[in-house]
């Protein structure tokens, strides 16, 4: 079956992690106990189901973590992870060479999408590649976290293509490349240690180098791409 579309992951993906450590190291000390927990509510929520309002849930299982109130834990999650961390996103920069990949691919005529955990509007803006895409989403608006499958479905409805015709881009083994592959997705890891037993269809490090494998390892590779 023919590639038609590559789609993304967002943080860490797209940029560097570590940039963004740097940006939100005060936010993050200011607010440690809040982000220990609110890291541990995102561990919970990806195994659950049936969900059947994310926010809700998301702020149920935080006000429990903290013993404070569900309204309290909606309204500071609101504050400090969509609010004020988007706020300083501006100071991120993508990782070299993907607004040129972005724009090869465009060229090439693959349509081009991003699936995030997070919002993804305004941190596309900041990074200044807002142009690119054929559709965004957030795995939140489907209720589910990666690596269940209601996201890449989603994906995939949104980009009106069959699973097999998608490409996902992600530095996250176990949400990322686990998630997509189990969807019926081909799969790309971006990372600089390669799992010997990983399920991607390639790995790379480097965003200068990946439409060269993209062509070797998929496109040129039939047994793949049939």
């Amino acid at each position: 079956m023919k590639l038609k579309a590559v789609a993304f992951d967002l943080d860490g993906t797209l940029y560097p992690s570590h940039r963004l450590l740097g940006v939100f190291s005060c936010l993050a000390l200011k607010n440690t106990r809040f982000f220990l927990h609110f890291s541990k509510v995102r561990k919970i929520i990806r195994t659950l189901r049936p969900v059947d309002d994310f926010h809700t849930c998301q702020a149920a299982l935080l006000a429990e973590s903290l013993k404070i109130s569900a309204a309290e834990a909606a309204a500071r999650i609101r504050t400090l992870v969509y609010r004020e961390m988007e706020d300083r996103f501006h100071r991120v920069r993508p990782y070299h060479y993907v607004e040129e990949t972005l724009a090869t691919l465009k060229a090439a005529g693959y349509k081009l999408a991003v699936l995030s955990d997070f919002p993804v509007a305004r941190k596309l803006a900041a990074l200044g590649l807002e142009t690119y895409w054929d559709c965004h989403l957030c795995s939140e608006q489907t209720h589910y976290l990666k690596p269940n499958p209601e996201p890449f479905a989603a994906l995939a409805a949104c980009l009106e293509l069959r699973p097999a015709e998608i490409l996902y881009v992600g530095d996250k083994y176990c949400y990322d490349i686990c998630g997509a592959r189990a969807a019926g997705m081909l799969t790309a890891h971006l990372t600089r240690k390669k799992n010997p037993d990983s399920v991607a269809n390639f790995t790379f490090y480097s965003y200068k180098n990946f439409p060269t494998l993209l062509n070797k390892r998929i496109v040129d590779n039939r047994d793949i791409a049939r």
